[in-house]
């Protein structure tokens, strides 16, 4: 049984997949309200693949993080402001040979969950699909992106990985899973802040914000290659503009939490990046100045800073 901690657009997604693969999954839910809400319909799931042009039904069971049940393998799919908690209320029900893959955005919230679960095997995750929520019970996949699986410790790869691989999933280990975080940073940190400033999709950002990109490319290079990990200038730029032309009509994740009022994830993105440069006494202008603009367009919006 493999369970799943948190059931927004990335976590019913993955568990869409394993089950579509063959694989039992198990929704764990923050609480009875959204628990009583899931079984009001039964559980079910429509998933539209824009990319295959398919349609699927799916019913996915789904249970609190009190269930005694044990846990034997967890995927880790909530936002990262909310992922240690949320670990932290299911840590009594992992067993001892427990393994843990996280799949949040940014970075830090990995680091502490690895601290919080030191004798246990947690794996960190680089997902790019693109997918959202018309309703509760409805999971558009606009996008298929790469998931990139490694072990910050640099272990081997896991025995799993090959069984989901041989069930059709489409996963890659990376023996250097820091070094595509630090880089997936860098991407986030320099699209889903101008996407929410100026309202636009990612494709939009080649004509609205070429000088901006500029500006926080330089930045954020220096701040990869200051932290062991060396990327061109030349070639962030072109991971930049690939990135942004793959996703043109997405919206990114922070604009579709703007829209829908919730919690963005600034904190694990611009956050970190700037918690990061001022270990190292690193001017970053152009990202504190982008930071300094979206708290100030969070709280025209009444939605936490952090």
């Amino acid at each position: 049984m493999l369970h799943i901690l948190g059931a927004g657009s990335i976590g019913l997604l993955w568990a869409a997949r394993l089950q579509r693969a063959g694989f039992p999954v198990q929704l764990i839910l923050r609480n009875a309200e959204r628990l009583a809400a899931w079984q009001d319909h039964a559980g079910q799931l429509e998933l539209t693949d824009t990319s295959q042009q398919q349609h699927v039904s799916l019913t996915l069971n789904a249970q609190l993080p009190e269930n005694p049940e044990p846990i034997h393998f967890l995927l880790v799919t909530t936002k990262a402001f909310a992922a240690e908690t949320a670990v932290r209320s299911i840590r009594h029900r992992l067993s001892p040979d427990a393994e843990v893959l996280l799949l949040q955005n940014g970075m830090g919230c990995q680091q502490a969950i690895s601290r919080q679960l030191p004798q246990h095997r947690v794996y960190y995750a680089s997902v790019t699909d693109g997918a959202w929520r018309p309703s509760a019970h409805q999971l558009i996949w606009a996008g298929h992106g790469q998931t990139l699986i490694g072990d910050p410790r640099q272990g081997p790869p896991p025995e799993w990985l090959t069984d989901w691989q041989a069930h059709g999933l489409t996963l890659d280990w990376h023996a250097d899973i820091m070094a595509v975080l630090w880089r997936k940073l860098a991407v986030n940190c320099a699209i889903n802040p101008l996407t929410v400033l100026l309202d636009c999709t990612n494709g939009e950002l080649l004509q609205l914000a070429h000088g901006r990109m500029e500006e926080l490319s330089q930045e954020l290079q220096l701040l990869l290659s200051a932290f062991g990990i060396p990327i061109s200038l030349d070639i962030l730029r072109t991971q930049l503009d690939q990135v942004i032309r793959q996703t043109a009509a997405n919206s990114s994740s922070m604009r579709q939490d703007i829209h829908a009022g919730r919690r963005t994830e600034i904190d694990f993105m611009l956050g970190f990046a700037l918690r990061s440069a001022d270990q190292l006494n690193l001017a970053v202008p152009a990202l504190r100045k982008l930071h300094t603009e979206l708290q100030t367009y969070l709280a025209t919006h009444g939605l936490p800073l952090d």
